[in-house]
C-alpha cells in the first residue's frame, strides 16, 4: 500500500501506453526503476503534496501525538505532522521497501532523534503494544481487498477518543468525482458498522479533482 495514483501527464513526453500503465501499477507496490519514478511523482506532485497536508490538518493533532500513517510512501505525510505538531512521533509504515527507504532519507534526523519510526509490511505485522492519538491514510486503502478487517485492526490500535482519517482522490483519465463520493460514502459506512463514531466525510479539490476525506473518532475501550 502506497499512497499515490497519480496522472503521468507531468512526466516530459506522454510515456506509450505500456510504458505508462506500468509506471501506474507501481503505485500499488513501488520497486525497481519505475517504483523510484512513481515514488518521485508522489514526493513531488503538488497536488499530492496538498492532499497529505489538508488530511494531517483534519485529524486536529495536538503536540505531542502519537501518529500512525498507513501507507507512507516517500515521508509526505509523515512531513506534514513532523512539521505542523510540536513534539510529535510518528510510525511510518509500507509495504514497499524502496519507499521505506525513501522515507528514511527524506526524515534522516527524525529517525535519529527518535520522532520517526519506520516499519516494511502490512498493518497487521505492525507489533501490538503501542497505542495511537491518531492513525492516517492517503489514497491507499481503495487497494484493501477485507476493509473491515483493516479497520478493526486500526481500531485496536488507537486510543479511546483517537481519530482516524483516510482520503481519496480518485486519479486516471477516465476518473470522475462521483466516483469518489461512491467510495467514500461505502468507507464511511463501513467505519460506522465496525464502530467508530463521529463519521464525517469532506471534500476539497486539489488539481481539477476534489479529493474526498473520512475522519472518524475511535470509542472503543482499552483493554
Amino acid at each position: 500500500m502506497t499512497a499515490e495514483t497519480d496522472h503521468i501527464e507531468a512526466l516530459p513526453g506522454k510515456p506509450p501506453g505500456g510504458v505508462r500503465a506500468a509506471i501506474m501499477g507501481q503505485f500499488r507496490q513501488p520497486h525497481g526503476i519505475l517504483g523510484s519514478l512513481a515514488g518521485w511523482i508522489m514526493a513531488h506532485r503538488a497536488s499530492n503534496v496538498a492532499r497529505n497536508h489538508w488530511t494531517v490538518a483534519l485529524l486536529g493533532l495536538k503536540p505531542g501525538a502519537q501518529v500512525l500513517e498507513i501507507g507512507c510512501g516517500p515521508g509526505i505525510g509523515i512531513e506534514a505532522v513532523l512539521h505542523s505538531v510540536p513534539g510529535a512521533r510518528v510510525t511510518g509504515l509500507d509495504h514497499s521497501a524502496l519507499m521505506i527507504s525513501r522515507a528514511a532519507g527524506r526524515h534522516a534526523a527524525a529517525l535519529k532523534s527518535d520522532r520517526l519510526d519506520l516499519w516494511h509490511g502490512p498493518l497487521e505485522s505492525l507489533p501490538l503494544g503501542r497505542r495511537y492519538d491518531a492513525v492516517f491514510s492517503c489514497n491507499v486503502l481503495q487497494f484493501v481487498e477485507d476493509r473491515t478487517a483493516l479497520l478493526e485492526d486500526v481500531q485496536s490500535r488507537l486510543r479511546p477518543g483517537g481519530s482516524f482519517a483516510t482520503t481519496y482522490q480518485p486519479r486516471g483519465q477516465c476518473a470522475t468525482a462521483e466516483q469518489g463520493r461512491d467510495w467514500i460514502g461505502r468507507f464511511a459506512e463501513d467505519l460506522c458498522q465496525v464502530g467508530f463514531r463521529d463519521v464525517e466525510i469532506r471534500e476539497k479539490i486539489f488539481g481539477n479533482m476534489p479529493a474526498f476525506c473520512a475522519v472518524a473518532v475511535n470509542y472503543t475501550k482499552e483493554n
